[in-house]
Parts: C-alpha cells; sequence; structure tokens
C-alpha cells in the first residue's frame, strides 16, 4: 500500500475507535466555480478523515489515528473514517450518480481499502464497519449503491 501524507488540521480529540466509517467523495470535487482535489476540498471547507483511498490504490492519510476527524456529524469522537474517492470530476449530481454505478471501485483502490480497514480493525479490535448512509440515513447517501458493501465486509473479514 503506498501511503501519502497530506494532514489535515481540521478535528478534534476522541476517544478510542469503537467503528469504522466508509464515506465517498469525488476525487475532484467543483467548489465555488473550480475543482479541487478531494483533500484540498476537505481543508476549504474544514472537514477531514484518517484517510482517502485513491483509485490507483495510494492512501492519503490526513489525520493520525489518534485524532478525531470531521467526517461524520454525530459520529466523529468514537470512529476512524475513510473516503474511496469516486475517479473524475464531479459536481453533486455527477457524483451520486458515479458511486451509484457498480464498478466504480477498482482492485487497487479495493485491496488498499481492505489492507487499511483490516489493520484498524486488529489495531483497536473494533468489530463494526459502518456506511455514511447507515448513521445518517436522511442527509447522507455514500459509499453508494455501486460500492461492494458485502464482498468488501467479507474480505476485511467483519462479516
Amino acid at each position: 500500500m503506498h501511503v501519502i501524507d497530506r494532514h489535515l488540521e481540521h478535528g478534534s480529540s476522541r476517544n478510542r475507535p469503537q467503528r469504522i466509517v466508509v464515506h465517498a467523495m469525488g476525487h475532484h470535487i467543483l467548489h465555488e466555480g473550480r475543482f479541487k482535489a478531494a483533500a484540498s476540498f476537505l481543508d476549504d471547507v474544514g472537514l477531514s478523515a484518517h484517510a482517502l483511498v485513491a483509485f490507483g490504490g495510494e492512501v492519503i492519510r490526513c489525520r493520525n489515528d489518534d485524532e478525531g476527524a470531521y467526517h461524520a456529524k454525530g459520529h466523529n469522537t468514537d470512529t476512524l473514517g475513510v473516503e474511496f474517492l469516486v475517479p473524475g470530476q464531479h459536481d453533486y449530481t455527477s457524483f451520486v450518480k458515479a458511486m451509484d454505478t457498480p464498478g466504480w471501485v477498482s482492485a487497487f483502490a479495493f485491496a488498499a481499502g481492505v489492507e487499511l480497514v483490516r489493520g484498524w480493525c486488529e489495531e483497536f479490535d473494533i468489530r463494526q464497519i459502518v456506511r455514511h448512509s447507515d448513521i445518517d440515513p436522511t442527509r447522507k447517501r455514500d459509499p453508494g449503491k455501486g460500492f461492494p458493501w458485502d464482498r468488501f465486509l467479507a474480505a476485511v473479514d467483519r462479516v
């Protein structure tokens, strides 16, 4: 797994992680009239995640595991957050369509995400992995219908 450090300041202290929240976001997001890379977008809007997983399998570490991250409103003090990046440039409409399309998660991103999440589960004895849409169903749809959720859980060995 190729790891890139891109520390974001947005987060707080937190308790020992009890869960992992899986998200999706556009790799490049239309924001204020121009496309921004995911980490830059998060930084601009005061958010973060512990890690971003790119299409090529690169893992961009944005927060240390012992730091809180602003990734799931109301659930930031006891979770680790991972964002799978939907390839391409997206406004909200194209992002939702893309993440609901099967096959958007590459084999490289899938393998890197499994390795990352499996490591967190082992290190912190985490038994619960949830989708962002599971914990905030009225506001969030990610990681979307196109994310291979059952296969991901089976690969992490947390079914």
